[in-house]
């Protein structure tokens, strides 16, 4: 991955998600806090998974 963390790049994807969806934050603070925590951790997840499996395609292909 670029010099970006996991951590960098899904809370990127959080705040874009969040702007073009407003409606979707809950108006209670904690509430709000849990999902978007909730969601962060999905999407870091998910990004550490199609990385790992980039490596691993990577590796195939080069032995």
């Amino acid at each position: 991955m670029s010099s970006k963390s996991f951590n960098e790049v899904a809370l990127e994807f959080l705040k874009i998600y969040y702007t073009c969806h407003p409606q979707e934050l809950p108006k209670d603070r904690d509430k709000a806090f849990k999902e978007m925590m909730q969601l962060h951790s999905k999407i870091k997840n998910e990004l550490i998974e199609k990385d790992i499996k980039k490596n691993k395609d990577f590796f195939r292909d080069q032995f």
